[in-house]
């Protein structure tokens, strides 16, 4: 009778465990199939947000190509300026140095002549030349076109490299930029596409280098640029740097049209635009946005119908910034 009871009581406890790995088991597998799926999803995930990435920077590097081929006309002329007169002034160069070899021929004939009837000769004719060349004149003004020429140069140097810095693509991470040059750089570029429709008063504090992407923070600041061009007439645009301890501040401020309250809300919006069609993607300041939200900074606006607008970026110094890091 025991040994029945015994029995029964094991055949329960059997069953009982039976069911029990039962239930752990497929529970076991119904977590493994979720961890797959789950795994499954971040993976997805993870691609969906590199190809967004990978849009973003397309995004970017397009309304890069956009302004390129906008300030392209611009920026030629801007070049082609200084190139002429470098070739002009290189013609008068060339001329001076054929004179000065003809004036080096006079003397050596003179210098190694014995005859003293000869010497006396070829001295006349020295002299006569000297006259009529005005050896005087033209060494005075070939210092004159040098100066000119490498003047020349230097513009041309300048704007080709606002032109890489601007065109560089930034994969490599931050760098060490100096604002004051990166704006500089910038006005260059821009300067053919904006001199006719205001003036631009830089205000410029001694300030720190920031970390930052030297194409991008210029493709941010030309958008600024262009954009206060387009909302005055003959008006001022104001570019300000201040060293705020922890932070640098830039500032363009225009004495143009300013914007109503609902543009005002929604200037930082993907295609959001008040120009005409055909004169801008409405992507400028949105990407503008995104680019100074990347290095941590921040970018505000405000604006008055009929006073003017007032853009400021606010970047962590250098220090700051790799501490931050």
């Amino acid at each position: 009778m025991e040994i029945s009871i015994l029995q029964r009581k094991l055949k329960r406890e059997k069953a009982r465990r039976q069911k029990a790995e039962k239930l752990l088991e497929d529970k076991s597998r119904e977590l493994y199939l979720s961890y797959q799926t789950l795994q499954k999803s971040h993976e997805q995930l993870d691609t969906a947000l590199k190809e967004v990435k990978s849009q973003q920077r397309q995004l970017v590097q397009s309304e890069k190509v956009a302004s390129l081929g906008t300030m392209s006309a611009g920026v030629a002329h801007e070049i082609n300026n200084p190139l002429a007169f470098i070739f002009s002034n290189v013609n008068s160069l060339s001329y001076a140095i054929d004179q000065f070899s003809e004036y080096h021929k006079h003397v050596v004939g003179l210098v190694s002549e014995q005859s003293t009837e000869i010497r006396e000769q070829r001295l006349r004719a020295l002299g006569k030349y000297i006259a009529d060349v005005d050896l005087e004149f033209l060494f005075k003004d070939c210092e004159d076109l040098l100066v000119e020429t490498t003047d020349g140069v230097e513009r041309v140097k300048a704007i080709v490299a606002g032109l890489q810095a601007f065109a560089r693509s930034d994969a490599g991470g931050t760098e060490s930029v100096d604002i004051i040059e990166c704006l500089t750089n910038t006005l260059k570029l821009a300067n053919n596409q904006i001199k006719f429709s205001m003036k631009v008063q830089e205000d410029y504090s001694e300030v720190p280098r920031v970390r930052g992407f030297p194409g991008k923070l210029s493709q941010v600041f030309l958008n600024l640029i262009v954009n206060a061009s387009h909302a005055t007439e003959n008006g001022v645009l104001k570019i300000a740097t201040r060293d705020l301890g922890d932070v640098v501040s830039i500032s363009f401020t225009d004495n143009g049209c300013g914007m109503t309250e609902e543009t005002l809300n929604s200037v930082f919006t993907p295609f959001s635009t008040t120009k005409p069609v055909g004169k801008g993607t409405g992507l400028g300041l949105s990407i503008s946005h995104g680019i100074v939200a990347e290095l941590n900074g921040e970018i505000t606006v405000t604006s008055e119908v009929g006073v003017g607008t007032c853009f400021t970026i606010m970047l962590a110094g250098e220090v700051c910034a790799k501490q931050a890091a």
